[in-house]
Protein backbone atom coordinates (compact mmCIF):
# COMPACT_ATOMS: atom_id res chain seq x y z
CA UNK A 1 0.00 0.00 0.00
CA UNK A 2 1.38 3.29 -0.80
CA UNK A 3 2.75 5.47 2.06
CA UNK A 4 -0.26 8.40 0.98
CA UNK A 5 -2.75 5.93 0.84
CA UNK A 6 -2.41 4.61 4.18
CA UNK A 7 -1.61 8.31 5.84
CA UNK A 8 -5.24 9.11 4.05
CA UNK A 9 -6.80 6.02 5.84
CA UNK A 10 -5.26 6.87 9.26
CA UNK A 11 -6.74 10.57 8.95
CA UNK A 12 -9.97 9.32 8.37
CA UNK A 13 -9.96 6.98 11.16
CA UNK A 14 -8.93 9.73 13.37
CA UNK A 15 -11.35 11.54 12.63
CA UNK A 16 -14.36 8.93 12.36
CA UNK A 17 -12.70 7.86 15.97
CA UNK A 18 -13.32 11.59 17.13
CA UNK A 19 -16.76 11.56 15.90
CA UNK A 20 -16.33 14.66 13.32
CA UNK A 21 -16.86 12.15 10.35
CA UNK A 22 -19.94 10.58 10.11
CA UNK A 23 -20.95 10.79 6.08
CA UNK A 24 -20.26 8.40 3.45
CA UNK A 25 -19.58 10.27 0.68
CA UNK A 26 -17.49 12.81 2.59
CA UNK A 27 -15.68 9.65 3.67
CA UNK A 28 -15.14 8.48 0.26
CA UNK A 29 -13.96 11.92 -1.06
CA UNK A 30 -11.35 12.30 1.55
CA UNK A 31 -9.85 8.59 0.96
CA UNK A 32 -9.89 9.44 -2.70
CA UNK A 33 -8.43 12.92 -2.96
CA UNK A 34 -4.37 13.25 -2.19
CA UNK A 35 -4.06 16.36 0.33
CA UNK A 36 -0.52 16.26 -0.47
CA UNK A 37 -0.82 17.25 -3.89
CA UNK A 38 -2.34 20.35 -2.88
CA UNK A 39 0.84 21.41 -0.77
CA UNK A 40 3.81 19.84 -2.01
CA UNK A 41 6.22 21.82 -0.27
CA UNK A 42 5.02 20.04 3.18
CA UNK A 43 6.02 16.74 4.36
CA UNK A 44 4.23 13.99 3.26
CA UNK A 45 2.84 13.39 7.17
CA UNK A 46 2.59 16.59 7.74
CA UNK A 47 0.15 17.10 5.05
CA UNK A 48 -2.31 14.22 6.32
CA UNK A 49 -2.03 16.17 10.37
CA UNK A 50 -5.42 16.77 11.47
CA UNK A 51 -4.39 21.01 11.93
CA UNK A 52 -4.34 23.73 9.52
CA UNK A 53 -1.14 24.90 7.52
CA UNK A 54 -0.20 28.79 6.32
CA UNK A 55 0.51 27.96 2.86
CA UNK A 56 1.14 31.76 1.81
CA UNK A 57 2.87 34.83 3.48
CA UNK A 58 2.95 38.54 2.82
CA UNK A 59 4.85 40.76 5.22
CA UNK A 60 5.12 38.58 8.00
CA UNK A 61 1.27 38.04 7.90
CA UNK A 62 -0.39 34.69 6.89
CA UNK A 63 -3.16 35.62 4.22
CA UNK A 64 -3.61 31.58 3.08
CA UNK A 65 -3.74 28.71 4.50
CA UNK A 66 -5.18 24.81 4.12
CA UNK A 67 -7.95 24.23 7.13
CA UNK A 68 -7.49 21.72 9.24
CA UNK A 69 -8.98 18.59 7.93
CA UNK A 70 -11.50 18.14 10.74
CA UNK A 71 -12.97 21.58 9.76
CA UNK A 72 -13.28 20.88 6.41
CA UNK A 73 -15.23 17.88 7.19
CA UNK A 74 -17.42 19.71 9.09
CA UNK A 75 -17.94 22.24 6.61
CA UNK A 76 -18.79 19.87 4.16
CA UNK A 77 -20.96 17.36 6.00
CA UNK A 78 -23.14 21.14 6.50
CA UNK A 79 -23.35 22.20 2.94
CA UNK A 80 -24.91 18.54 1.98
CA UNK A 81 -23.17 18.38 -1.52
CA UNK A 82 -25.27 15.81 -3.66
CA UNK A 83 -23.71 14.19 -7.08
CA UNK A 84 -24.74 16.51 -10.15
CA UNK A 85 -25.24 19.63 -8.26
CA UNK A 86 -23.53 23.17 -8.98
CA UNK A 87 -20.89 24.70 -6.18
CA UNK A 88 -19.43 28.09 -5.59
CA UNK A 89 -16.46 27.99 -3.44
CA UNK A 90 -15.29 31.46 -2.04
CA UNK A 91 -11.93 31.42 -1.44
CA UNK A 92 -9.55 28.44 -3.62
CA UNK A 93 -6.67 28.24 -1.29
CA UNK A 94 -4.72 25.50 -2.53
CA UNK A 95 -7.52 24.11 -4.60
CA UNK A 96 -8.32 20.93 -1.86
CA UNK A 97 -11.16 21.63 -0.45
CA UNK A 98 -12.67 22.42 -4.17
CA UNK A 99 -11.34 18.63 -5.12
CA UNK A 100 -13.51 17.53 -2.48
CA UNK A 101 -16.21 19.18 -3.79
CA UNK A 102 -15.71 17.95 -7.66
CA UNK A 103 -15.02 14.29 -6.05
CA UNK A 104 -18.78 14.87 -4.10
CA UNK A 105 -20.54 16.17 -7.18
CA UNK A 106 -19.47 13.85 -9.78
CA UNK A 107 -18.75 14.24 -13.55
CA UNK A 108 -22.37 15.81 -14.00
CA UNK A 109 -21.80 18.49 -11.46
CA UNK A 110 -19.51 21.71 -11.88
CA UNK A 111 -17.92 23.40 -9.04
CA UNK A 112 -16.58 27.15 -9.91
CA UNK A 113 -14.02 27.98 -7.04
CA UNK A 114 -12.48 32.17 -7.02
CA UNK A 115 -9.71 33.75 -5.06
CA UNK A 116 -8.32 37.13 -5.14
CA UNK A 117 -4.55 36.09 -5.63
CA UNK A 118 -3.91 35.40 -9.14
CA UNK A 119 -1.05 33.26 -8.05
CA UNK A 120 -3.41 30.74 -5.80
CA UNK A 121 -6.12 30.64 -8.76
CA UNK A 122 -3.07 29.71 -11.43
CA UNK A 123 -1.61 26.99 -8.96
CA UNK A 124 -5.01 25.20 -8.46
CA UNK A 125 -5.87 25.68 -12.18
CA UNK A 126 -2.43 23.42 -12.57
CA UNK A 127 -3.67 20.98 -9.72
CA UNK A 128 -6.31 20.33 -10.88
CA UNK A 129 -5.04 19.70 -14.96
CA UNK A 130 -2.59 17.25 -13.33
CA UNK A 131 -5.00 15.14 -11.11
CA UNK A 132 -7.84 15.31 -13.96
CA UNK A 133 -10.00 17.31 -11.95
CA UNK A 134 -12.13 18.94 -14.92
CA UNK A 135 -15.39 20.14 -13.49
CA UNK A 136 -13.50 22.39 -11.77
CA UNK A 137 -13.80 26.01 -12.72
CA UNK A 138 -11.20 28.31 -11.16
CA UNK A 139 -11.31 32.18 -11.24
CA UNK A 140 -10.36 35.46 -10.06
CA UNK A 141 -12.64 36.92 -7.71
CA UNK A 142 -13.05 39.91 -9.71
CA UNK A 143 -15.03 37.57 -12.18
CA UNK A 144 -17.75 36.74 -9.61
CA UNK A 145 -20.33 39.35 -10.33
CA UNK A 146 -20.15 37.89 -13.71
CA UNK A 147 -21.62 33.99 -12.97
CA UNK A 148 -24.74 33.21 -13.67
CA UNK A 149 -27.24 31.72 -11.27
CA UNK A 150 -27.79 29.44 -9.80
CA UNK A 151 -25.82 27.62 -7.85
CA UNK A 152 -27.28 25.19 -5.51
CA UNK A 153 -24.53 25.50 -2.92
CA UNK A 154 -22.01 28.20 -2.11
CA UNK A 155 -19.43 27.81 0.18
CA UNK A 156 -16.93 30.14 1.86
CA UNK A 157 -13.31 29.55 3.33
CA UNK A 158 -12.66 33.14 5.02
CA UNK A 159 -14.11 34.17 8.21
CA UNK A 160 -16.64 37.38 7.12
CA UNK A 161 -19.04 39.39 8.83
CA UNK A 162 -21.45 39.80 6.58
CA UNK A 163 -23.19 38.05 3.36
CA UNK A 164 -21.37 39.57 -0.49
CA UNK A 165 -24.67 40.67 -2.58
CA UNK A 166 -23.54 38.27 -4.92
CA UNK A 167 -24.20 35.51 -2.84
CA UNK A 168 -27.54 36.78 -2.57
CA UNK A 169 -27.59 36.65 -6.73
CA UNK A 170 -26.16 33.41 -6.84
CA UNK A 171 -27.70 31.03 -4.27
CA UNK A 172 -30.97 28.89 -5.56
CA UNK A 173 -34.66 29.59 -3.50
CA UNK A 174 -33.57 26.13 -1.37
CA UNK A 175 -30.11 25.90 -1.80
CA UNK A 176 -27.39 25.81 1.56
CA UNK A 177 -24.50 28.23 2.04
CA UNK A 178 -21.78 27.56 4.66
CA UNK A 179 -19.79 29.85 6.76
CA UNK A 180 -17.50 31.19 8.73
CA UNK A 181 -19.65 33.91 10.06
CA UNK A 182 -18.75 36.43 13.08
CA UNK A 183 -21.71 39.39 13.73
CA UNK A 184 -20.23 40.60 16.63
CA UNK A 185 -22.04 38.08 18.79
CA UNK A 186 -21.84 34.63 19.92
CA UNK A 187 -18.65 33.98 18.49
CA UNK A 188 -17.25 32.98 15.00
CA UNK A 189 -19.08 29.94 13.89
CA UNK A 190 -19.35 28.01 10.13
CA UNK A 191 -23.05 27.97 9.78
CA UNK A 192 -25.16 26.01 7.51
CA UNK A 193 -27.85 28.10 6.27
CA UNK A 194 -30.93 26.87 3.34
CA UNK A 195 -32.15 29.79 1.56
CA UNK A 196 -36.48 30.60 1.59
CA UNK A 197 -36.71 33.27 -1.04
CA UNK A 198 -35.39 36.26 0.44
CA UNK A 199 -34.25 35.02 3.84
CA UNK A 200 -31.56 32.27 4.84
CA UNK A 201 -31.99 30.19 7.82
CA UNK A 202 -29.65 28.50 9.56
CA UNK A 203 -29.63 24.96 10.58
CA UNK A 204 -25.94 23.94 11.78
CA UNK A 205 -22.97 25.11 13.11
CA UNK A 206 -19.64 24.68 14.42
CA UNK A 207 -17.31 26.93 16.49
CA UNK A 208 -14.39 28.31 14.21
CA UNK A 209 -11.08 30.13 13.44
CA UNK A 210 -10.45 31.23 9.88
CA UNK A 211 -8.32 33.66 8.23
CA UNK A 212 -10.57 36.75 7.39
CA UNK A 213 -12.06 37.66 4.10
CA UNK A 214 -10.10 40.24 1.68
CA UNK A 215 -12.45 42.55 0.16
CA UNK A 216 -14.20 45.47 -0.12
CA UNK A 217 -14.53 47.38 3.37
CA UNK A 218 -17.86 47.90 4.61
CA UNK A 219 -19.58 51.10 3.56
CA UNK A 220 -21.58 51.62 6.63
CA UNK A 221 -20.77 50.95 10.22
CA UNK A 222 -22.65 47.58 11.81
CA UNK A 223 -25.76 48.22 14.07
CA UNK A 224 -26.67 45.91 17.33
CA UNK A 225 -29.65 45.83 18.94
CA UNK A 226 -30.78 44.16 21.52
CA UNK A 227 -35.34 43.83 22.12
CA UNK A 228 -34.81 41.45 25.37
CA UNK A 229 -32.88 43.35 27.89
CA UNK A 230 -32.08 40.46 29.43
CA UNK A 231 -30.02 39.12 27.24
CA UNK A 232 -28.47 42.89 26.30
CA UNK A 233 -26.80 43.00 29.47
CA UNK A 234 -26.13 39.30 29.69
CA UNK A 235 -22.69 37.57 28.72
CA UNK A 236 -22.38 36.84 25.28
CA UNK A 237 -22.77 32.92 24.33
CA UNK A 238 -19.55 30.81 23.26
CA UNK A 239 -19.30 29.65 20.05
CA UNK A 240 -20.53 26.13 21.30
CA UNK A 241 -23.89 27.38 22.51
CA UNK A 242 -26.29 26.80 19.92
CA UNK A 243 -28.08 29.74 18.25
CA UNK A 244 -30.33 30.66 15.44
CA UNK A 245 -29.47 33.07 13.03
CA UNK A 246 -32.01 34.22 10.20
CA UNK A 247 -30.45 37.02 7.69
CA UNK A 248 -31.77 39.10 4.96
CA UNK A 249 -30.74 42.14 3.09
CA UNK A 250 -31.46 44.99 4.63
CA UNK A 251 -33.82 45.97 1.93
CA UNK A 252 -35.80 42.91 2.34
CA UNK A 253 -35.51 43.17 6.35
CA UNK A 254 -39.21 43.59 7.90
CA UNK A 255 -40.14 43.37 11.44
CA UNK A 256 -41.68 40.25 11.28
CA UNK A 257 -37.82 39.27 10.54
CA UNK A 258 -37.07 40.56 14.30
CA UNK A 259 -39.88 39.70 16.32
CA UNK A 260 -38.85 36.72 18.28
CA UNK A 261 -35.15 37.69 18.04
CA UNK A 262 -32.93 37.83 21.06
CA UNK A 263 -30.14 40.25 19.55
CA UNK A 264 -30.13 42.12 15.93
CA UNK A 265 -27.48 42.95 14.12
CA UNK A 266 -27.07 45.13 11.32
CA UNK A 267 -24.39 44.68 9.07
CA UNK A 268 -23.44 46.97 6.09
CA UNK A 269 -25.98 44.54 3.25
CA UNK A 270 -27.39 42.18 5.43
CA UNK A 271 -29.63 42.11 8.66
CA UNK A 272 -29.21 39.00 11.01
CA UNK A 273 -32.16 38.18 13.31
CA UNK A 274 -30.27 35.88 15.90
CA UNK A 275 -32.00 33.82 18.85
CA UNK A 276 -30.36 32.12 21.83
CA UNK A 277 -31.05 28.42 22.06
Amino acid sequence: MERDRALREQLVETLERHGVLRDAAVKSAVLSVPRHRFIPDVRLEDAYDDRALATMERDGFVISSISQPAMIVQMLQLLQVAPGQTVLEIGTGTGYNAALLATLTGPAGRVVTVDIEPDLVEAAESRFAALGFTSVLSRHASELATLQPPFDRIIATARTEDFDPQWWRLLADGGRIVVPLDVGYGGERAVGFVREGRLVRSYGSYPCAFLEMRGTPPERETEVFFPNRRVRYAAPPAATVPMSIVGAQRADATEALLENADVVVARPNTVFSLQLS
